[in-house]
Parts: structure tokens; C-alpha cells; sequence
């Protein structure tokens, strides 16, 4: 270890110590829990600063990784997480659930993160997505007082039990075939392959699928939509983007190893397509048909996941340009959405059913436009974010020659604007159920507000000028 190893982990260092002082504070000084928001959102803000002091190398003996695309990635990490503290602020109060414990557990999440879309080692990788899963497993269960959200928290931890037996299972059967965890040699391993590596082929395949659970693509999304509806909305907005930023730079780096051998490539690309061919459809599907809009989103969020995936079809240099916007997209339109759904439901635990937004967005024309944003930006239309972002993984599958999987996505895409028109047909067409009533028990703050704002404005703005926050935001010059 050395100060070039140190300088490597500020962000992580910041967020971890910002846990630890959340809590101390929690034992010490519980009379400043309304400030403990304030306290968490400014060890995000110092840990995107810290991304200056990390050096754009390797660092570890190799096992982490910086560079242009590393950083976008982890810059989204910390969006959700900065959103997802600004709408938990109103949902801890009003539920009377506020403590330094919540804060904590989402830092070092966002900690955990960061880390395993950094880690190019296969051990580096499993302990950081352990490090995510427990916090997201605490989180999941935090509201104790409310059954569905530990049924939630149960189903969320047995499955994901599963599948880290799978990612330990497929770490061992490549360590034992290639005599390393480090992806470069792994590569190395399967490119002076002579014939398709059948023993090292299954290792990855094992943790292709634990982090296909994290994406939640079918057929291990099943997990997702009872999670999404029995755990905290706030701390939704952070579980249903920040774990699959961070593992789609996994899944990324573990096609690359895949690929090494060009004899490989055939098959693992038809792997790929299929599981975006099945996420895309049975997303859309599934979400046509729900009345609960955290259910909605949840199965959205499946078919996003296959989106995503029509850029990583042919991997390659040219899939991470594509991928890191279609991410960014993603975060601001669905933590933004649970956002104003924390804001908008006030019964914890229950059904959040769509008809409930009836008129809402006359009542509170703020929340309103924001939630009609983001349902237009998660249907793709102009001039949104969402547009761009499925424009450019759709144009990457047709530069790739994959003019079949376009067509689907654009079809399955088509498919969705229907269930994201609905919404906005509801908030603005519906009158209210009871006429001239105050909805009874919301708490909207100017924290919730502020996240569904910060949400709204950049989904409009990428949209509309692209081009010049994407270069800031990738840290390299970008063009459509």
C-alpha cells in the first residue's frame, strides 16, 4: 500500500467515514437527526469532488481501476444516491422512522457500489457486492413495522443468497481452469484457447447470471417488483438504479474477458441478445398490465435493463459511449419517479395503485410536470433524455448490424409509451377521487421537492443540450 493506492479510494473513503460519523452522531447527538440529511448530501457532494484526487490508472497491484467511462458510472451511482437522500427526508419524518442508521447504510451502499464498478479482480468484485447487498438487504427491511417490507426484504436476501453461491461457484470453477481472479489474465486464458473453453465458459457464465440479478433481467428479475412495492419508496429510487449502474460495468468487463477468443464471440453475443430480447418483452408485458405503480416501474425497469443490453451485443470499445448515457438517462427518470411517488402516496406498506394520482397533478402542479417528465422520458419521447439514451443504443445495435434487435426494441419501446401515457392521462384527464379534499396524511418538504426538481431539470436539459454536459459528465469529448 502506498499513497498512490490511497489517493485511489477518496470517494469510498468519504462515504465510508461519512457513515461512521452519521452513526456516531446517531449515539451521541440524536437531537440533530433533521440534520443528518444535510450531513449525508455533503459527504456526496465531497466524494464527487474526490473523484479529482483519483489517479486515472490502475491502483491495487491491479485489482481497481479510473478512468473516463469508471467515472461516469460511479458519477451516476452518486446522482441516485444524492436524489434518493433529498426524497427519504419527508418519508422517515412522516413515518417516524429518522435515524443515523438509514443514512449510513446508504452511503456505505453507495461505498460498495463504486467499488465493484472499479474492481477488474474477481475477489474484489465479490466482496464489494457483498459490501452492496447487506446495506441494500438492511434497507429493503428498514420501515420494521410494516409486514410487506420484511416479506420484501426476505424474498430480496434467500434470492440473493442464491446467486452469490452462483458468483462464488463461477469465481472457483475459473480460478481453478485459468489460475487467476484477474480478468486480464482470464482473458489471456481464453484467447490462447484453441476450442471453446467449456469448464472457464460456465465460471462466467455463473457470474454473468448473479449480476444479471442485480440488472434484474429475465429470467432473474423475479425478485424485483415485490422488492420495489414493500420497500421504502425513497430508498427505491436508490435500489432501482445504483446496483445496476454498478453491475453493468461488471457485466461489461465480463463480456470483454468473454470475447478474448474470437471463436467465443458467436455464442455470447446470442447469449446477450437473447436475454435483451427477453427483458424488453416481458418488462413491457408484465407493466402493461399493473395497477401499482412501483410494480409498474419495476417491470419498466426490467425492459430498460434489455435496452441496455442491445448496446453490449457486439462488445467492444464502441458499447461503453452508449451504455454510460443510456445509464445516466435512466437514473434521473427513475429515481425522479420515486421520488414523486414517495411524495404522493402517504400509506406505507400498501398498494400504491395508479388511480390514486387521479387530478394530482392540478393539485400539485410541481410534482405533476415532474412525474409527466419522467414517464415521457422513460417512454422516449423528444426532447427528453430518454429519447437520447434510446437513440443511441438503438443506432449502436444498427451500426453493429443488428438491425433485428433495433427493430424489437423500438416495437417493445412502443409498447411501453402506452402504461407511461397512462399516467400522465391520470394525473391531468382523471378528476380527483374526492373532489376539493386535501389528500390526508402527505408531508411534502422542499427536500422532496428539490429531488424531484434536480431530476426533472436534468432530464429536460441532457435532452435538450446533450452534447456538452455528456463531455463534462463522461470526461471525454462526445458526439451522437
Amino acid at each position: 500500500m502506498n499513497a498512490h493506492d490511497l489517493a485511489s479510494l477518496t470517494p469510498e473513503i468519504i462515504l465510508a467515514g461519512g457513515g461512521v460519523l452519521l452513526l456516531l452522531l446517531e449515539a451521541l447527538l440524536p437531537r440533530l437527526r433533521r440534520a443528518f440529511t444535510g450531513i449525508a448530501l455533503v459527504t456526496v457532494a465531497a466524494a464527487v469532488w474526490g473523484f479529482q484526487s483519483v489517479p486515472s490508472a490502475t491502483s491495487w497491484l491491479g485489482a481497481l481501476d479510473w478512468n473516463a467511462p469508471v467515472r461516469a458510472f460511479a458519477f451516476a451511482v452518486l446522482l441516485s444516491t444524492g436524489i434518493c437522500l433529498l426524497a427519504s427526508q419527508s418519508y422517515l419524518r412522516r413515518e417516524k422512522i429518522l435515524s443515523g442508521e438509514y443514512h449510513a447504510l446508504l452511503l456505505w451502499s453507495a461505498c460498495g457500489a463504486l467499488l465493484l464498478l472499479r474492481a477488474t479482480e474477481l475477489l474484489t468484485i465479490f466482496l464489494a457486492l457483498e459490501l452492496l447487498s447487506i446495506c441494500l438487504y438492511a434497507l429493503a427491511a428498514y420501515h420494521r413495522r410494516i409486514a410487506i417490507g420484511t416479506e420484501a426484504a426476505i424474498k430480496y436476501f434467500l434470492m440473493g443468497a442464491f446467486v452469490s453461491a452462483f458468483v462464488l461457484l463461477g469465481i472457483a470453477l475459473l480460478y481453478g481452469e485459468t489460475g487467476s481472479t484477474r480478468l486480464d489474465q482470464i482473458a489471456a486464458s481464453f484467447a490462447l484457447a484453441e476450442k471453446f473453453p467449456i469448464i472457464p465458459s460456465l465460471g462466467l457464465l455463473l457470474v454473468l447470471a448473479g449480476f444479471g440479478f442485480k440488472m434484474s433481467l429475465v429470467p432473474f428479475h423475479a425478485w424485483s417488483p415485490d422488492t420495489y412495492q414493500g420497500a421504502p419508496s425513497p430508498f427505491v429510487a436508490f435500489l432501482s438504479v445504483a446496483p445496476k449502474v454498478a453491475s453493468a460495468m461488471v457485466f461489461i468487463r465480463l463480456l470483454e474477458t468473454a470475447v478474448a477468443n474470437p471463436e467465443t464471440i458467436a455464442r455470447w453475443s446470442g447469449i446477450v441478445a437473447f436475454l435483451s430480447v427477453a427483458s424488453m418483452i416481458v418488462g413491457n408485458l408484465l407493466a402493461l398490465v399493473q395497477r401499482d405503480i412501483k410494480r409498474m416501474l419495476a417491470y419498466s425497469g426490467i425492459a430498460h435493463m434489455g435496452y441496455l443490453l442491445l448496446a453490449l451485443v457486439v462488445p467492444g470499445g464502441n458499447s461503453i459511449g452508449p451504455v454510460a448515457v443510456y445509464l445516466l438517462a435512466y437514473v434521473l427518470m427513475t429515481s425522479g419517479a420515486f421520488a414523486v411517488v414517495t411524495l404522493l402516496y402517504a400509506r406505507a406498506g400498501e398498494q400504491h395503485q395508479i388511480s390514486e394520482l387521479s387530478g394530482l397533478g392540478f393539485r400539485y402542479p410541481v410534482l405533476g410536470a415532474c412525474l409527466a417528465i419522467f414517464m415521457l422520458s422513460l417512454g422516449g419521447i423528444p426532447p427528453t433524455f430518454g429519447f437520447f439514451g434510446k437513440y443511441v443504443v438503438f443506432m449502436n445495435a444498427v451500426s453493429d448490424g443488428r438491425w433485428g434487435l433495433a427493430i424489437v426494441g423500438v416495437l417493445a419501446s412502443l409498447v411501453g409509451v402506452f402504461y407511461y401515457l397512462r399516467i400522465v392521462y391520470t394525473l391531468y384527464m382523471k378528476p380527483e377521487s374526492r373532489l376539493g379534499a386535501e389528500p390526508q396524511g402527505l408531508l411534502i418538504d422542499n427536500w422532496g421537492r428539490a429531488a424531484a426538481l434536480l431530476a426533472a431539470v436534468g432530464t429536460i436539459a441532457l435532452g435538450v443540450w446533450p452534447t456538452r454536459l455528456l463531455e463534462w459528465v463522461l470526461g471525454s469529448p462526445w458526439a451522437p
